[in-house]
């Protein structure tokens, strides 16, 4: 009986732990190309009927989907994005779009670079 419950904590349980892991990373697998799918998908319905406005992101949210859409709202075809992204996932599924305005860097002109001797004898002797 000791040398049957050895051979199920040596062989068995290390297996079966390695299976249960190999499955979760299987579904996280899943879930993040469902995720893929879905912001192909709407970034291909967007850009058939529009051209390359706008790269939605698409996430999973509490339950649905949240559709980022990084354009501005003032933009003379945002409802109509907003209604293909919408149509997108189908009317039984829950769809969370929101129009966020597109990050801008601000160029700043660099502050001149600070000269040292070293610098300024490589410079001259070059």
């Amino acid at each position: 009986m000791t040398a049957l419950l050895g051979v199920l904590v040596v062989v068995v349980l290390p297996v079966g732990a390695l299976i249960a892991l190999l499955k979760a990373v299987d579904l996280i697998q899943h879930r993040r190309a469902a995720v893929v799918a879905r912001q192909i998908e709407v970034t291909d319905a967007i850009h058939r009927e529009f051209g390359a406005i706008v790269a939605p992101t698409v996430r999973r949210a509490h339950r649905g989907w949240r559709v980022v859409l990084p354009m501005h709202a003032g933009h003379p075809d945002a409802a109509r994005v907003v209604e293909l992204a919408a149509l997108t996932f189908g009317p039984d599924v829950a769809v969370e779009v929101a129009v966020v305005a597109p990050y801008t860097a601000v160029s700043r002109p660099r502050p001149p670079a600070t000269q040292n001797k070293e610098r300024i004898a490589s410079a001259m002797s070059a």
